[in-house]
């Protein structure tokens, strides 16, 4: 009796795979392809179309071993070279890349895209003789060759050779010129339309159209080749304050995560479109009932804002991602992600769940990223940079003073988290001795949680995590005593910081002290209110994030001005 996989015919493989990549369902054709591999494991356009799919749904590690396999079966296989060699790219593994592209060479020395691609990566590198050589080898074999048109215009340009850049273009048009108009271009096709297409490994490339060229000087990435720049623009002024647009000549940048995490996605978006060169757009995924800022929120099931947000990160020169990226069959992010390009930011949870997967990917994939403080950071996280979280103290009211009941709020999102029962057991030791009153806000938006906090004069924040939070800065940006367990990895980091170190041990007799000794509250609230101005400004912290930003695109270089991001 046959089993399943045996009776997989390929035919029907090949064309399921092709109607799975039309689709974007990478999830779906590695499934698939599994299955098929598991039969014939030697199968070469099997193995290529694997490698392509894990490509495409961004899983890069998975790709490059799935296009070496293919390589041990048959070194031939010139394909496989260059996909590995845009992958490489795309990881900054330039040494790596450049020997992939002349392996193509070598197999295919008339490959327009190998030339080309290996000229940039050796422009990158500072050869730029190499680099101008083999554009314009790429352009002897296809006069109209619209990639290495561009890269060697760009360095005649860019060193001021302006008349050869304009005899370099005069010829470039002869040479389109001269294709016969009954015979389509293929290098002029719209990259967006180029799809696999199953017969043969050969022509299943993994394209710029799903794995953009790197940028450098004279390697414009194909993504951003043929856009309407004033369409572009538009969409991302979108939120820029109309008397700032003229002055926006900076990057296009995209902030996108699955939730607006405290409020800070929206922040860092408005800032960047108020207060910088930058334009910038926010994609959130699933709305909540905190009242937070909005731009696009996905999960209204718009679909005129799942096609809004396709374009922005299409088009987007930075990519801000809030928490771990993660492929969806309707938003391709993953495709988008590069060493170059990307800042994936995390906010606590999130990496003391997962902090060996989400380590080993950035790994992997050489993506930098970015955290506030926290412990999960001390081991073997030697590119990921930490920043505080921004709070806008402007917006928060000021405290009662203690007179009278004193009010201690607890507010909770997760009650075995935060440790509610310790918080209530604690108060059941002091009813009816002390005029103290607890308040668990629960359900409550951020407007209604910041009233609650106004008419208080102390909160309890947790005992589990050994840092503080937005609630907490909150607090204290009210005035409030803030109660929290700081651990001293947390300490060691911000030794100074006016929390009020509480274990399960003395909670009671910590809040006891400040019921009995009244006006302690009012310094140590006035302390908390000073912190969180120095230590959580937005501006300043605004500052942090377009360094790392440049730092990111551009590498290490030396600044002309503290403010050279900034508008006056």
């Amino acid at each position: 009796m046959k089993t399943e996989v045996q009776q997989v015919e390929a035919s029907s493989v090949w064309e399921n795979v092709a109607q799975l990549f039309e689709k974007d369902n990478y999830g779906e054709a590695i499934k698939r392809l599994t299955l098929y591999l598991s039969d014939k494991p030697k199968d070469l356009q099997g193995l290529h179309l694997l490698g392509t799919a894990y490509a495409r749904s961004g899983d890069y590690a998975s790709a490059e071993k799935t296009f070496k396999l293919e390589l041990t079966e048959d070194p031939g296989q010139a394909d496989a070279h260059f996909n590995l060699g845009l992958i490489h790219s795309r990881q900054n593994r330039l040494d790596e890349a450049a020997a992939d592209f002349q392996k193509v060479i070598e197999i295919r020395p008339n490959d327009v895209q190998a030339l080309n691609d290996l000229g940039a990566i050796y422009y990158s590198l500072g050869d730029i003789d190499k680099g101008k050589t083999l554009f314009k080898k790429a352009l002897q074999i296809n006069p109209s060759y619209k990639d290495a048109f561009l890269n060697l215009f760009e360095y005649y340009w860019h060193n001021d050779k302006f008349n050869q850049a304009l005899e370099h273009a005069y010829d470039f048009l002869k040479g389109i010129s001269a294709v016969s108009p009954d015979e389509p271009n293929p290098d002029f096709a719209p990259v967006t339309d180029i799809s696999p297409a199953p017969q043969s490994p050969r022509d299943t490339k993994t394209t710029s159209a799903n794995m953009p060229k790197i940028e450098s000087p004279a390697a414009i990435s194909s993504v951003n080749r043929g856009k309407d720049t004033s369409e572009v623009i538009d969409f991302f002024n979108q939120h820029v304050p109309e008397k700032l647009r003229n002055k926006k000549t900076g990057m296009n940048i995209a902030v996108v995560a699955d939730f607006n995490i405290a409020g800070q996605l929206t922040q860092l978006f408005r800032l960047i479109n108020e207060k910088t060169i930058h334009r910038a757009r926010c994609i959130i995924f699933q709305d909540d009932y905190l009242s937070y800022d909005k731009d696009l929120v996905l999960s209204h099931n718009n679909p005129d804002d799942w096609e809004t947000a396709r374009r922005i990160i299409k088009h987007a020169d930075f990519l801000h991602i809030g928490r771990f990226p993660k492929q969806n069959q309707k938003f391709p992010l993953l495709q988008y992600i590069r060493p170059d390009n990307t800042i994936v930011q995390y906010f606590g949870s999130e990496l003391r769940q997962n902090a060996a997967e989400i380590y080993n990917w950035h790994r992997a994939n050489k993506v930098t990223g970015l955290s506030a403080w926290d412990y999960t950071m001390i081991e073997n996280s030697p590119f990921f940079y930490h920043i505080n979280m921004m709070f806008d103290a402007s917006k928060v009211k000021p405290c009662l003073r203690p007179e009278g009941t004193l009010k201690i709020v607890h507010p909770t999102t997760n009650r075995g988290i935060k440790k509610t029962e310790l918080f209530l057991k604690a108060m059941e030791k002091l009813k009816g001795k002390y005029d103290v009153e607890p308040i668990i806000v629960e359900g409550k938006t951020n407007e209604e949680c910041l009233e609650i906090k106004s008419q208080a004069h102390m909160t309890y924040d947790q005992i589990s995590v050994g840092i503080y939070g937005v609630s907490a800065i909150e607090s204290m940006a009210a005035g409030h005593v803030v109660f929290g367990g700081i651990s001293n990895f947390a300490a060691s980091v911000q030794p100074d910081n006016p929390i009020v170190y509480i274990t399960p041990d003395n909670l009671a007799d910590k809040i006891k002290y400040y019921v009995k000794n009244r006006m302690e509250i009012v310094e140590r609230g006035l302390a908390g209110k000073a912190w969180v101005k120095d230590h959580h400004d937005p501006q300043k912290l605004l500052r942090q994030h377009l360094y790392l930003y440049d730092l990111i695109k551009h590498g290490h270089r030396f600044l002309e001005s503290p403010d050279e991001q900034l508008l006056g």
